[in-house]
């Protein structure tokens, strides 16, 4: 079933000319297109045409949404529907972070462990987007619950950036369940043995 689009319009509509999103993350949603559909499909889903952004120049977050719905409607074939497209997409988003400059630097001040990375999540997000925020609380020493307060991606789509970035670090059993609490809310629990 394609990518819910009364959705994607509720998120567009909240969106404010100064929410942004850095051209690295659009450029992971552009190659899992073209790794799965080829570069014809990856222009498509980009209004604009091109298939790619400068990395770390930031773009309006209502392109990025486009561009997901696009891509998640594409890749539906892929993974077998738009959830967990979405969840690919945030891994590949992670999977790009930590191969550049940046996300490199993020995993040297989380001292190689899961629990110091899952404390860089805020850094890691305020250095990624402009907007919203992110709250952390410990529910055991391998677990925790992630709070975002006016994020526009749907949840699985942190579900996959949260599983990768973990497993970065060398976890395994990531386990990452979110839910919608609000339209740009979310409440998500991550564990990791």
């Amino acid at each position: 079933m394609p990518a819910d689009r009364q959705d994607l319009e509720e998120r567009i509509a909240a969106a404010t000319p100064l929410d942004t999103v850095r051209g690295l993350f659009f450029n992971a949603i552009f190659s899992t297109v073209r790794e799965h559909r080829g570069d014809g499909s990856a222009r498509a889903t980009d209004p604009l045409g091109r298939g790619s952004r400068a990395a770390f120049l930031s773009y309006p977050v209502v392109d990025f949404l486009r561009i997901a719905w696009n891509a998640a409607d594409v890749l539906e074939g892929v993974y077998g529907d738009t959830g967990q497209a979405f969840y690919e997409m945030g891994r590949r988003s992670a999977q790009n972070v930590f191969e550049s400059l940046w996300g490199r630097t993020l995993l040297s001040l989380a001292g190689g462990a899961e629990h110091g990375l899952a404390a860089q999540i805020g850094a890691g997000y305020r250095g990624a987007v402009s907007y919203g925020e992110r709250s952390l609380e410990w529910t055991g020493p391998r677990s925790c619950v992630i709070t975002f307060t006016r994020d526009f991606l749907v949840p699985n789509y942190h579900c996959g950036v949260f599983a990768a970035a973990l497993q970065v670090q060398g976890a395994q059993g990531v386990r990452a369940e979110g839910r919608q609490v609000g339209l740009l809310d979310a409440e998500y629990d991550v564990s990791w043995e």
